[in-house]
């Protein structure tokens, strides 16, 4: 009796196992809301895979905002953000980014993509 109880743990281990393998092939993108207010970066530090996307957003009432990217891997510009204004950049590559303002040099994003 035991050794049928064990086959039948290892075979529901496996099967779990490999739904959990499949389900993980289809999970979808996520898409993260920054919000740029305040000459900061809400939040400040992410944690995201290859395939997300970042939508930045001003959210100041009268600030422009201006994000970018200058990495060996690749380069984004938002450009100027008016009020209300939103970007978005889709993160293709793996590795450690931070988005800058160019207009207010102190607000950093750190991107974080496995």
């Amino acid at each position: 009796m035991r050794a049928s109880k064990l086959t039948v743990t290892g075979m529901a281990l496996g099967i779990a196992l490999a739904a959990a393998g499949s389900a993980h092939a289809t999970l979808s993108t996520a898409v993260r809301v920054v919000l740029q207010k305040g000459k900061h970066f809400e939040p400040s530090d992410l944690f995201l895979r290859r395939g997300d996307t970042i939508t930045l957003v001003n959210g100041d009432e009268t600030t422009i905002h201006h994000a970018f990217i200058e990495a060996d891997q690749f380069a984004f510009d938002a450009g100027d953000q008016e009020p209300g204004r939103q970007a978005t950049l889709v993160l293709k590559e793996a590795g450690h980014f931070i988005i800058q303002c160019g207009i207010h040099p102190k607000m950093k994003l750190t991107i974080h993509v496995q």
